[in-house]
């Protein structure tokens, strides 16, 4: 009830308490209908709004992700298996051992006719930029690097049309792509490089069986030879045995992956992000990015830092762009460590939202504040009218014939009347108690002035008896050591500012009690205080002190 007790003010007008009363049952009751609002989310904050939308495109991003490398490292696995199936049906024909392949490019040339055309399929059936194979064969073991060259077949999408003109041949025997229908790419090598190929050795050591252990999702790097980043999901070829045979798998290229995954949504600006997983900072370009389904997307460069913002929302910083967002940890295949998703979209676009919200709630609340208010003046101002023409009657002479339309303020007029008669003859008893009280103020007057006299002749004494004690204290001038007194005179230079104050107190007759009251600091300070006087002065006492200080008032006086 604290609040109403601001409207008892005794100079407040009728007209501004009724305001203030009606104003604060106006205010009452919108906080009231906006709590309610509240309570159903009808005014949940940018960050919140923005968190629930950015948490909904996470679900569909992270479903889309894991679905689509989730899918591919299957078809990894039965390529495998499709591959040694093929190749140990050759060697059986044969009558040949996987050794015997090596550096046979007889052999070599038909296991990569044998496998192209299947190869081709795998990349129409499958959602990827490319397939390969890498087997662990050279076609010429005496050729320089030769320990690193291995042979197979390498097919790119040129572009997102599954078509025969469509498909080039990045790695294997050119003759065999030609007969297919498939040119080769313009950065075209006859062998891989084991030395280029992203996590080879990791790899190798997660080739056994069972494959669906076996199974990895390599680093982002730059494709040998071209600008364009790519990640393999890769799975090892292994015969019945446990013979190591090579290495198959498709690629996801960082333009077919921005181009599958553009998200439909309602943000403009949003941008998702796959890459490797960190603590404090995501770098961008060792992942992939996409944005809206037919929209602009920006794509983030270098090491963006992050820090968290409001409502589980996160502030990711870059070198030339910042961006608000939310992330989450998604686990791919046994052997690779979690990925860091990260559902994001531009901090201008969300500073614009949210300054854009600001501006409304502000106008928002500003009509509803002058609707209010307006209302209040309307109706205080129509209901006191009669009432403050009433109060003016009432003010005037004529209030005993005053008619209002009000019957508590006729009933007033009536008792007002009454009193009129009552206060008139109080009045004249008033008068003679005025008369009384006249006399006993000339009485006291003469009182005052007579205490008045008698206090200036006491001044009068006072300042005689200060002048006999200086010209004591300069005539015991003689009784005092010299040595000691200039002592005291250059002690008087060391004090304070704190100290002198204090030492003219005592020079005025001050006692302790009253000098702790001007000082406002406590009993042990000020006893300090008196500790350093005493020192630095070269004197015993306060009474010592203060018989030098009548001396050195004496001499001033002289000069």
């Amino acid at each position: 009830m604290q609040i109403f007790s601001i409207f008892r003010h005794p100079e407040w007008s009728m007209r501004r308490k009724l305001f203030g009363y009606m104003l604060i049952l106006a205010m009452l009751l919108l906080f009231s209908l906006m709590s309610v609002l509240l309570l159903f989310g009808r005014f949940e904050s940018n960050s919140k709004t923005t968190y629930s939308t950015l948490d909904i495109q996470m679900e569909v991003f992270e479903k889309d992700v894991f679905t689509h490398y989730d899918r591919l490292a299957a078809a990894s696995i039965q390529l495998s298996n499709e591959t040694t199936a093929s190749l140990e049906e050759y060697m059986t024909q044969h009558e040949l051992s996987f050794d015997n392949i090596n550096n046979s490019p007889t052999d070599i040339t038909a296991v990569q006719k044998m496998l192209i055309e299947p190869l081709k399929q795998k990349l129409y059936l499958e959602k990827c930029s490319g397939v390969f194979i890498m087997l662990d064969t050279t076609i010429n073991e005496t050729l320089p690097n030769a320990e690193h060259s291995r042979c197979g077949l390498y097919l790119q999408q040129n572009g997102y049309k599954n078509t025969d003109e469509s498909i080039l041949l990045y790695r294997g025997l050119s003759d065999v792509g030609k007969q297919h229908g498939i040119m080769p790419h313009r950065k075209w090598r006859l062998e891989f490089h084991t030395d280029q190929f992203p996590d080879y050795e990791t790899i190798l050591q997660h080739a056994s069986l069972p494959l669906e252990k076996a199974y990895f999702l390599t680093d982002c790097f730059t494709l040998p030879g071209t600008s364009e980043d790519a990640m393999l999901i890769t799975a090892p070829i292994l015969g019945s045995d446990g013979t190591f045979y090579g290495i198959c798998g498709y690629e996801i290229s960082e333009n077919y992956f921005t181009a599958y995954h553009a998200q439909p949504t309602k943000l403009t600006h949003l941008t998702c992000l796959f890459s490797a997983r960190s603590k404090n900072s995501l770098n961008a370009s060792s992942g992939f990015s996409c944005g809206v389904s037919g929209g602009y997307h920006r794509a983030p460069q270098g090491i963006l830092t992050i820090k968290k913002a409001a409502d589980g929302l996160f502030h990711f910083t870059g070198e030339k762009i910042s961006y608000i967002g939310i992330t989450k940890e998604l686990s791919f295949g046994p052997n690779n460590s979690p990925y860091t998703l990260a559902v994001m979209t531009l901090k201008s676009d969300y500073d614009k939202k949210v300054t854009r919200t600001l501006l409304q709630n502000i106008s928002l609340w500003s009509l509803l504040l002058f609707f209010t208010i307006s209302c209040c003046l309307y109706f205080s101002r129509r209901y006191l009218s009669p009432i403050l023409k009433a109060l003016e009657q009432i003010k005037s002479d004529k209030r005993t014939t005053a008619q209002s339309k009000i019957p508590e303020i006729n009933d007033l007029f009536v008792f007002l009347a009454e009193q009129d008669r009552k206060n008139e003859a109080s009045l004249s008893s008033l008068e003679k108690e005025k008369e009384y009280l006249q006399t006993e103020y000339e009485q006291a007057k003469l009182v005052y002035e007579k205490a008045q006299h008698e206090y200036s002749h006491a001044l009068e004494e006072l300042a005689d008896a200060k002048t006999d004690l200086d010209r004591l204290a300069y005539s015991r001038k003689n009784e005092i050591d010299p040595l000691d007194y200039q002592n005291f005179l250059k002690g008087m230079q060391t004090l304070t500012k704190k100290e002198k104050e204090i030492f003219e107190w005592y020079l005025e007759g001050k006692t302790a009690k009253e000098i702790l009251e001007l000082s406002g600091t406590k009993e042990s300070t000020l006893k300090f205080h008196n500790h350093n006087i005493l020192n630095k002065l070269g004197v015993s006492s306060r009474k010592h002190m203060l018989r030098y200080a009548a001396l050195m008032k004496q001499e001033m006086q002289d000069l």
